[in-house]
């Protein structure tokens, strides 16, 4: 919004005209704002990363078949040694891809750990009292995180997640916490599995879309039906990328919540206050409502569930 308030239309000229698929994907889901809660989202640079993958592979396949032309044996054994490489490319890329997790989630536990301590670390106050303090803080800030691209509903798939760890954790302390705590594991993969189907549900309906769009005689067509079509696909593609990412984030999130509830080296009065105050900042992202005169995300043309 400040680019184009500076620059207007001419943002979108000759050299602006190319964007970074992984910024624009960043800047979609909050931008900046949101980075220190949920972190770089890794989607776009994996797609990224299977498209080029898929080139490579194509053009390794066609200079292999121009090399060892007319030459079966030699054609099998080149098959086999791309299959070897292709193998230790992904081991390799999974490894990194298991490090760059593990760094993101302790540098997110380690935010939010220090974004805690501000309730946590008010002892002299009554319990009370402190928590409204807490709260009144938190809400300013929800207040003006929710104006951001996807703002309200980034807002509660976070708050959602905080809050259901925090009750988890606060439950099994309780007496017959332990049984409690079968019944929110379930009901965490319930959720999980819940997440996971609507997003391959979406994925495939647009597999069906850009199916029929390629089966189409552009001749045979009106331009406006043509123009429908196509806005249709972009909207299920976003739809699909919305609920990857979100998918992504409740992940990411449920690790950094153990990180910071389950910690060893802490005492469990410390973490107690800690499920407190992550619950109570839950239960204010969960209910951030969008500014009835707030315009519409052009980029989110479909019901997000916020």
């Amino acid at each position: 919004r400040h680019q184009y308030n500076e620059l207007g239309a001419e943002k979108n000229r000759e050299d602006n005209a190319m964007v970074d698929p992984a910024f624009f994907f960043n800047q979609l889901f909050g931008g900046e704002r949101f980075v220190s809660m949920i972190g770089e989202l890794n989607i776009i640079s994996d797609l990224t990363q299977a498209v080029e993958e898929g080139d490579s592979d194509e053009e390794a396949a066609a200079k292999s078949g121009k090399a060892i032309e007319g030459d079966p044996t030699a054609a099998d054994k080149e098959k086999e040694e791309r299959k070897r490489k292709k193998k230790e490319e992904i081991y390799k890329k999974q490894q990194v891809a298991e490090e760059r997790r593990i760094a993101r989630i302790k540098e997110l536990s380690d935010t939010l750990r220090q974004k805690l301590a501000i309730y946590v670390e008010n002892t002299d106050a009554d319990p009370a009292t402190a928590l409204v303090a807490w709260e009144a803080q938190i809400k300013a800030e929800a207040e003006d995180l929710k104006s951001e691209s996807l703002g309200v509903e980034l807002l509660h798939t976070i708050g959602g997640v905080y809050r259901f760890q925090a009750k988890k954790y606060l439950e099994k302390q309780e007496i017959f916490g332990g049984f409690r705590g079968v019944y929110q594991t379930f009901k965490e993969t319930g959720q999980i599995m819940s997440g996971t189907y609507s997003t391959i549900k979406a994925a495939m309906d647009l597999q069906r879309t850009y199916a029929e769009l390629s089966k189409l005689d552009e001749t045979a067509i009106p331009p406006e039906e043509k123009q429908r079509l196509e806005e249709a696909a972009a909207k299920k593609a976003l739809e699909v990328l919305w609920k990857t990412g979100r998918l992504e984030i409740e992940s990411i999130l449920r690790n950094t919540c153990n990180a910071v509830l389950h910690d060893k080296n802490v005492d469990k009065k410390i973490l107690r206050r800690r499920a407190v105050a992550l619950k109570s900042m839950g239960d204010v992202y969960a209910h951030v409502k969008a500014d009835p005169d707030q315009v519409p995300n052009p980029f989110m043309p479909f019901e997000t569930g916020a």
